[in-house]
């Protein structure tokens, strides 16, 4: 008598053990990634972020309510400010880009020989001081 293969436990089952295992459900939680995928380089070598996007050792299981403080910082979706949360740094990372790539720019313009742009504020001459004699 030959005996059956038994097929493997398929992965999805493997997680919901691994979670009940933790104390959790698949409904509970959510898988992040850490560093956030917009805060981690490109690398056009192998068209993906560095370290890459699905691996292991960089995602991690929150909670849902972790992940919402991850994401949007300690106050959550209605917080008026979203400091300390991934969405912020994101959003400081393009801001400070941005300012940078212009500054280089403005830096490059001149030591090319062009001018120095014209100031925004128009000059005035100073007043002159009237003495008077007692």
């Amino acid at each position: 008598m030959t005996a059956k293969r038994r097929k493997s436990i398929p992965l999805i089952v493997k997680l919901q053990v691994a979670l009940r295992k933790l104390g959790y459900t698949i409904e509970e939680v959510d898988f992040d990634h850490f560093p956030a995928l917009a805060l981690r380089n490109w690398d056009e070598a192998t068209n993906d972020t560095d370290p890459p996007a699905n691996h292991p050792d960089f995602i991690r299981v929150l909670t849902k309510g972790e992940h919402k403080v991850k994401t949007f910082g300690p106050g959550g979706e209605k917080r008026i400010t979203s400091a300390g949360g991934d969405i912020h740094a994101i959003a400081h990372e393009r801001r400070v880009t941005e300012k940078e790539a212009a500054f280089q720019r403005r830096v490059l313009a001149r030591a090319n020989g062009e001018p120095k742009p014209q100031s925004k504020w128009p000059k005035r001459k100073m007043p002159k001081r009237v003495r008077r004699s007692s």
